[in-house]
């Protein structure tokens, strides 16, 4: 669909296509990131794809550590810099004036020792935030107040471990 070519035509085995007019090609190179959990396909992301996203919802943090070794396995194996592989987290919760004694929800300072530790202890490098009912107030929260205290202390771990 992105040939640029000025229509498509396939006949495949449930659907045909004739005379569909493609889109604009992609601005940029076309990622493949995955949201896989099990071994064998971890470290297949690892040696194929570009990033990894898993959701707190089928995946706690502390199963990430030892998943993301798996990645790396793959990555070594496969001749690739395992750093380059994106580990983008979706992380579904919400934050509230109260402390609470789950991850994913509570303060924004329990939120942002959560990401932070996350980021510097887990791997991940990336968080893709969802609140309850698409929630504006929450999400400009998370942008506002958790993003900027994570980028800051993740920074100022890293200055003193260099």
């Amino acid at each position: 669909m992105w040939s640029g070519q000025r229509a498509v035509r396939y006949d495949g085995e449930f659907y045909p296509v004739k005379g569909l007019h493609p889109g604009p090609q992609p601005a940029h190179d076309m990622q493949i990131w995955l949201g896989v959990g099990g071994p064998k396909l971890l470290r297949y992301l690892g040696g194929h794809a570009d990033g990894w996203l898993p959701s707190n919802t089928y995946f706690a943090p502390d199963k990430l550590p030892a998943m993301n070794r798996q990645i790396d396995l793959g990555a070594t194996e496969a001749g690739r810099d395992p750093s380059t592989i994106v580990r983008a987290y979706n992380v579904f919760g919400e934050i509230s004036e109260d402390r609470a004694d789950t991850p994913f929800s509570g303060t924004v300072d329990q939120w942002t020792k959560t990401l932070t530790s996350l980021a510097v202890d887990t791997g991940m490098d990336t968080f893709i935030f969802a609140a309850p009912g698409d929630d504006i107030a929450q999400t400009r929260r998370f942008a506002e107040e958790v993003v900027p205290a994570v980028r800051h202390n993740v920074a100022q771990h890293r200055r003193t471990q260099h």
